[in-house]
């Protein structure tokens, strides 16, 4: 049973921190008092052990004091009765929390204009009301709630200065703030590596960089090929603008990074494709005939990515070519020559020329083809022969059938 009138002042639930006294007073009947030892109070804690309860009755409204101190995250229920009697309105309950097990991480820097993201996690840190504020509410923020007392905060700098996070946890400050988001205007920064795509070996290969508005600027440049870092030379000041200039040594990707203040550059990292021509070889073709189809090979396999050009001239005129892939970049090559000239061969890789090239092949051969020279007839049983003239022509080409007649006398 419970005693009509004895009420709890203030709140019967409340929001209690950890490691502090939490306090909760109990008021007689109007016109009545509480004597010493009258209310007994016990406190059930989250994980079902009692905890100590002080009761004083040192209040000048006559009210007796309930006294505890929590160390657990948590709900907390305080029966107190007087003189075996349970007061009024059920048991007092106190929601405890714990600040400091609040724990805010990826805090970065970030970019004018850009989304800037941490994370707050108060899954350890009880129930309460979390309050972010990023320069002192003057920039506004998302919470993005993720589950279990997580969340997920995001605002977008428009000034380039160190942006000042303060969080609360039921009124209280989270430890470590402010925490410090430094921002920078990398759209100050402009660059063009369009000329980077394809780059080839053992050449230096450069680009410039800008830097608008003057003042105080700190680029870092870097790249890395196949093989790792490579050393990069950059000359200039920030009113001229600065000049990168590198040197690749290998075929492959290589990655650029541009950073300004610390913060990528927009438009990096950037790959560039670094080729060498001199690793191309055209297969050997000596001399052809006319009206025979010529072939030979083309090899770009070690040679990296880039644009492949076969030409073929007679006279100073292209003739018709044909190129036929054989996979991993290699092809087979075939003209059939007209004339009886010379032709020339020339094989480029991103519009540099090949080792061997321009190559010069001898056709010869006209449209009058073989010719065959008789010696007449010729006895029996001896040995005969004839000649075939045909200039420029291939023994393996010539193929000799020799049919007899009999002729029978009655």
């Amino acid at each position: 049973m419970s005693t009509p009138g004895l009420t709890a002042l203030g709140e019967s639930t409340r929001l209690v921190p950890a490691n502090t006294p939490a306090v909760f007073e109990i008021l007689p009947p109007p016109g009545q008092s509480l004597s010493k030892g009258e209310c007994v109070a016990t406190v059930l804690t989250p994980t079902k052990s009692k905890l100590n309860a002080r009761v004083t009755h040192e209040a000048a409204n006559g009210a007796a004091r309930i006294e505890f101190v929590p160390t657990e995250v948590g709900t907390h229920i305080i029966e107190a009765s007087i003189n075996g009697t349970k007061i009024a309105g059920g048991p007092l309950i106190a929601k405890v929390y714990d600040a400091s097990l609040i724990q805010v991480t990826d805090v970065n820097g970030g970019v004018v204009g850009q989304p800037c993201q941490f994370r707050v996690d108060a899954s350890a840190a009880g129930e309460g009301q979390l309050e972010i504020s990023i320069n002192e509410g003057e920039v506004p923020n998302h919470v993005q709630v993720v589950g279990g007392g997580r969340c997920l905060v995001s605002f977008t700098p428009e000034q380039a200065k160190s942006h000042l996070i303060d969080i609360k946890f039921n009124g209280e400050t989270v430890r470590g703030c402010p925490f410090v988001c430094p921002v920078a205007d990398t759209s100050r920064v402009m660059l063009n590596l369009s000329n980077l795509e394809l780059i080839p070996v053992n050449r230096p290969a450069s680009f410039h960089i800008t830097v608008s508005g003057g003042g105080a600027a700190e680029l870092a440049v870097s790249v890395r090929g196949p093989h790792g870092e490579l050393p990069v030379r950059v000359t200039g000041d920030i009113h001229a603008g600065f000049t990168a200039e590198f040197t690749p040594t290998t075929v492959g990707g290589h990655t650029i990074n541009v950073e300004y203040n610390g913060f990528a550059v927009q438009g990096t990292p950037f790959l560039a494709k670094s080729y060498d021509a001199t690793k191309v070889t055209v297969g050997s073709v000596s001399r052809g005939t006319v009206g025979r189809p010529v072939q030979f090979t083309v090899d770009a396999g070690d040679a990296g990515e880039g644009n492949l050009e076969i030409t073929i001239s007679a006279k100073g005129q292209n003739i018709p070519t044909q190129v036929h892939p054989q996979g991993s970049a290699r092809f087979s090559v075939s003209f059939v020559p007209t004339e009886a000239c010379e032709h020339t061969i020339n094989v480029t890789f991103n519009k540099m020329p090949v080792p061997g090239c321009p190559l010069t092949v001898n056709i010869s051969g006209g449209m009058s083809g073989p010719q065959v020279s008789l010696g007449g007839p010729g006895p029996v049983h001896q040995p005969n022969s004839f000649v075939i003239n045909h200039t420029g022509g291939r023994l393996e080409d010539i193929e000799v059938n020799v049919e007899g007649r009999r002729k029978l006398l009655y």
